[in-house]
């Protein structure tokens, strides 16, 4: 009863967005075609809606969830009260599926299933970087960091904090959760698009017997109405509500590393990650 929950999850700047864009336009459209309104099909799990029970829980909690001590005990709890859509809604996350004083982030009582996303770490500093307004080096720190937090960008209202950690331990927080999961390369997304789509299609139909009609067509028309220059002449048009403190549909490359990051820069997100960079064939 309480597996509810499809995460689409990704340390940040992983092409998370991209990925909500091309869910929403093969569940939520007749033709395939992407809109921007589709995008709150599926939220942040981290919004003010999702622990709003709290308050009558224990008051003191609700007016101190800025604090992760406090949050991670109702991680469980909101994913068993949240609000969904039918029989399971999507919810994006940019946190590590890890546990907190023995809170889980989550766990396969309440997640139903998993798409996740991951990049080269090396092109992510660069994104990250920019995103962020912060420079390469202190991103690689961050990137580098047992239990490294960010936090939503409310704009009213309380920000809550979301613990990315290290981003090979993100990787494998993830990939250990029990739930039928989808692990897709964002170098591949890019380069191999409509073959990927393909594959999901198959992932939703043999895993939850979710067949979507007309695949062919919706693949054609999510190829072209998702293709990064698209969303990226949308947001200079008419803005992007998750856009932060820069651009964000900036350039959405593969191997910007090579000519951006320093030799320096490169040694160290080699030398951190080298486990995890190797089983993805980034090394």
């Amino acid at each position: 009863m309480n597996k509810r929950i499809f995460w689409i999850a990704s340390y940040p700047k992983s092409g998370n967005t991209w990925m909500r864009a091309i869910i929403t336009s093969f569940l939520f459209t007749k033709n395939g075609i992407f809109d921007f309104k589709l995008i709150s099909y599926i939220p942040n799990f981290e919004k003010k809606s999702t622990f709003e029970f709290v308050k009558y829980l224990n008051n003191d909690d609700y007016n101190n969830l800025d604090d992760l001590k406090i949050l991670s005990k109702y991680w469980i709890e909101s994913q068993k009260r949240i609000k969904i859509n039918g029989d399971f809604s999507f919810f994006k996350s940019h946190s590590a599926n890890i546990s907190l004083l023995n809170y889980p982030y989550t766990n396969d009582s309440t997640s139903l299933g998993l798409i996740y996303l991951v990049r080269d770490p090396r092109d992510i500093a660069i994104s990250y970087s920019y995103h962020q307004r912060k420079s390469i080096d202190q991103i690689i720190n961050i990137m580098t960091t047992i239990g490294a937090l960010t936090f939503t960008s409310n704009k009213k209202g309380k920000r809550y904090p979301i613990i990315m950690s290290r981003w090979d331990e993100h990787y494998i927080s993830w990939k250990n959760l029990k739930v039928p999961k989808f692990i897709i390369k964002y170098e591949r997304l890019l380069n191999d698009t409509k073959k990927v789509l393909e594959e999901m299609v198959d992932f939703f139909q043999q895993n939850y017997q979710i067949v979507i009609k007309n695949h062919k067509e919706k693949i054609k028309n999510i190829v072209k109405s998702t293709n990064f220059e698209i969303l990226q002449n949308y947001e200079k048009k008419y803005g992007f509500k998750e856009a932060t403190k820069s651009i964000f549909f900036r350039s959405g490359k593969e191997g910007q590393w090579k000519k951006e990051l320093s030799k320096n820069q490169i040694e160290k997100i080699e030398s951190e990650f080298v486990k995890t960079m190797k089983e993805l064939n980034y090394l």
